[in-house]
């Protein structure tokens, strides 16, 4: 098992640690028993909660749930599913921290953005936990929102729950990390009408144009075909009703024999036993 790390100040300085740190981040979906002690977990929230936050509402607060707090989870998910036994989802780690977003009156700052920020807590709190070498996975499910699940974790009126972030120690890797390394262009665009556009995002969008027009043709071909019925075969379709109709008294005739047998069978055992 790779050993977390207790001491948070590197040993090497990086010239981009946030930058390394984001581009060596994954998820793990499995890890080990081992987990960050509640200190350990103070230092990270408390780092993670300077994102960005819009009148510093502090819209969110963070459930720590461990050991048997699991199997009251497993439970609470069964009742919202309707099951009959508790749920073990929630022993897929030693840790599960609970993402609440705590929702506040502003006249400035909407739901929507509030939200928002809870959601900036736990992506920065999943970032700081992976750099500290343990493993981690945010978990959600249709029943995040269940009334059963909601009272289990004791969410008052103005909040909401967005999932959990399940964590435990990073088990020893048997294959290569798959996942490629994410090409922004596409998604780094500007204004509709900018100037100067950059050569890169012009080529990108003359390829996804030409890309988007091939689909829309491709679709609108088949709509077409769809449209165009074919004319009715009567002369097929009735060799086929011959041919059902042709199967169907072959079937009969071997029904009346088979019973046809059975009757002379049972006539020959009945003058077998009465001699």
């Amino acid at each position: 098992m790779t050993a977390p790390v207790t001491d948070l100040a590197p040993a090497t300085p990086s010239a981009h640690p946030a930058l390394d740190a984001v581009r060596a981040r994954r998820s793990w979906s499995k890890v080990t028993d081992a987990a960050p002690t509640r200190a350990e977990i103070l230092t990270l929230v408390s780092a993670a909660g300077r994102v960005a936050d819009h009148s510093s509402l502090r819209p969110w607060r963070i459930i720590e749930l461990r050991g048997d707090d699991r199997r009251v989870l497993g439970s609470a998910i069964a009742k919202a599913e309707g099951d009959d036994k508790p749920s073990t989802k929630p022993l897929r780690a030693p840790l599960l921290l609970a993402i609440v977003a705590t929702y506040r009156k502003s006249d400035k700052v909407p739901r929507w953005e509030q939200e928002a920020v809870a959601s900036g807590v736990a992506h920065a709190l999943s970032l700081l936990l992976d750099e500290a070498g343990w493993g981690v996975i945010w978990r959600t499910g249709h029943y995040t929102r269940s009334k059963a699940v909601a009272k289990a974790h004791g969410l008052a009126e103005n909040e909401e729950l967005l999932g959990w972030l399940y964590v435990g120690g990073k088990p020893e890797r048997t294959r290569p990390e798959r996942r490629k390394e994410l090409d922004a262009r596409p998604h780094l665009d500007r204004m509709p009408g900018s100037d100067a556009l950059p050569d890169e995002l012009v080529h990108w969008r003359e390829k996804s144009s030409a890309k988007k027009s091939k689909k829309s043709k491709k679709h609108a071909a088949k709509a077409s075909d769809k449209k165009v019925k074919k004319p009715t075969d009567w002369v097929a379709k009735a060799e086929k009703a011959e041919k059902k109709a042709r199967h169907a008294a072959r079937k009969a005739q071997k029904r009346a024999a088979n019973a046809e047998r059975a009757r002379t069978r049972a006539d020959l055992e009945r003058v077998t036993s009465g001699d």
